[in-house]
């Protein structure tokens, strides 16, 4: 979809399934809702330690459900592919850009090089352009969800609300826990598209203004036995809003956030997944019978709630995974030495939705923060909004040490954090991996706010090498910020050479 274009909406008929509304007491599906089973989109598979995928970048009409958006799309497909790797293999992702604008992608969530033409934000791929992405999987990459996804800096928010964002999948997490050997395991890309103002009625009416799909269907099927335990990978996968899951007569048991797992289960009712939020978790499955998987608070401040699908529980009785007793161990850097503190605050100008950190607005040219090698720093993340903001940073993962001032138990890592507003976040990171070396960035992953500022690079430098610039200006390639007459889209350098 160009810049400022309207979605134009169509009635679509013979859909598969309609978007279901419900109260919020809600724990059965209605019978006539046809939903489809839950299917994996495509699948690019590493072979031989190699993932090789060819994604081309399209805008397309999209038909979820009742309604046609235009959508950017990665291989015709609004899910978008899923990559799926293992710890030390090599991705080798071609990327065809058909769009009348320029883009790029993102390997959110992975140890590796922002050089070259690895993990760079800072790389353009041009209209009708062809682009080759090498991307080492370390060795030591956790297992677990991540995602790959547009970032060009001005053109992410609606990029990626469009279609531009997939699944990446680390294998191995299962291996972590004996007691999950041969479990059966779900992948679920939650998205979330955004219409403006639209007289409607599916739209504005029946949609509140919002699609939410689950693996590009408004609506789908889970199949469970009684008392199975499946393990659920979750992902949304949107632009900037929270998703909140629920399964009424069902709890949660979170084993893995962001791609790494926890050292405990945390229970819980509602899944809060933030945007780039991940999540495995346990799903035990009660008697048989059919029950609602809702998004809960559609509209903020609104008690309405969204039947993402049902689970439809039959079959022969299964064996429960009873709570898990032993985690993989993690670092913990509450006892690290610390070698530099760092304040990181959001603001924003709410008559020009202009949006800050430290008071300024991102620029390409400028390097922020600048890391050696070997050090391991605490960041104090600061609100000063009423606004919801969400921190996150390339290449690395961090540890929550504090909310608001106030300590909070070692749980695992993260690498995207919601900031209370009007309060903090404390994060402790280390900054010891050789691969990571060189410039990439931290941002709000509300990518509304991205886009229009709330970002800022980090350098990590080796203070026994020799001085280099990992990325330098290239005077043919401004034409992002000429091309579409918008100062958030500033220049950047193709190959980051």
């Amino acid at each position: 979809m160009a810049s400022g274009s309207l979605p134009r909406i169509v009635r679509a008929s013979g859909c598969a399934a309609a978007v279901a509304l419900a109260s919020p007491g809600a724990t059965r599906a209605a019978d006539t809702a046809g939903f489809p089973d839950l299917r994996d989109p495509p699948t690019f598979v590493s072979q031989d330690r190699t993932l090789t995928a060819n994604l081309t970048a399209t805008a397309q009409d999209v038909t979820i459900g009742p309604v046609t958006f235009p959508g950017i799309v990665y291989n015709g497909t609004y899910a978008a592919p899923v990559l799926r790797v293992w710890p030390g293999d090599r991705m080798l992702v071609r990327i065809n850009n058909d769009l009348a604008e320029p883009t790029n992608i993102h390997y959110h969530g992975i140890h590796t090089s922002p050089l070259g033409n690895s993990d760079n934000i800072h790389i353009v791929v041009p209209p009708n352009g062809s682009f080759l992405y090498s991307v080492a999987i370390p060795d030591h990459q956790p297992p677990g969800l991540y995602l790959y996804h547009a970032h060009l800096h001005g053109l992410s928010e609606n990029q990626v609300m469009s279609g531009l964002s997939g699944a990446l999948m680390v294998e191995g997490f299962t291996q972590q826990f004996p007691a999950l050997e041969g479990i059966t395991e779900r992948l679920m890309v939650l998205k979330e598209y955004d219409f403006p103002d639209s007289d409607d009625p599916i739209t504005d009416g029946q949609l509140h203004g919002r699609l939410l799909t689950v693996n590009g269907e408004p609506a789908v099927t889970i199949a469970m036995r009684p008392h199975e335990t499946q393990l659920w990978h979750l992902g949304n996968m949107s632009a900037d809003f929270i998703i909140h899951l629920a399964l009424p007569n069902h709890h949660f048991r979170i084993i893995g956030e962001d791609g790494v797992a926890r050292l405990n289960e945390r229970v819980t009712d509602v899944l809060d997944l933030e945007p780039a939020g991940r999540m495995e978790v346990l799903v035990d499955a009660g008697d048989a019978g059919r029950y609602d998987l809702i998004a809960k608070s559609v509209l903020t401040g609104s008690d309405r709630v969204r039947v993402m699908g049902h689970v439809a529980v039959a079959g022969e009785p299964a064996r429960p995974v009873t709570t898990l007793a032993v985690f993989p161990p993690r670092e913990d850097l509450r006892s690290a030495r610390i070698d530099a503190t760092r304040t990181i605050s959001f603001t924003q100008d709410n008559d020009t939705e202009q949006y800050f950190i430290n008071g300024k607005k991102y620029d390409h040219d400028r390097i922020d923060v600048r890391i050696p090698l070997g050090a391991t720093e605490e960041w104090i993340v600061r609100n000063d909004s009423d606004d919801f903001h969400e921190f996150h940073i390339h290449q690395v993962h961090f540890q929550v040490i504090a909310i608001n001032n106030e300590p909070v138990a070692f749980d695992g890592y993260r690498d995207v954090v919601r900031v209370p507003e009007r309060g903090s976040v404390t994060i402790r990171m280390a900054f010891t991996d050789p691969r990571i070396v060189g410039t990439f960035v931290y941002h709000c992953h509300v990518l509304k706010h991205e886009d229009k500022g709330m970002m800022g690079n980090a350098e990590v430098y080796d203070p026994a090498a020799a001085p280099r610039h990992t990325f330098l200006p290239n005077v043919l390639l401004r034409f992002v910020k000429l091309f579409r007459g918008n100062e958030n889209v500033l220049p950047y350098t193709y190959c980051g050479l």
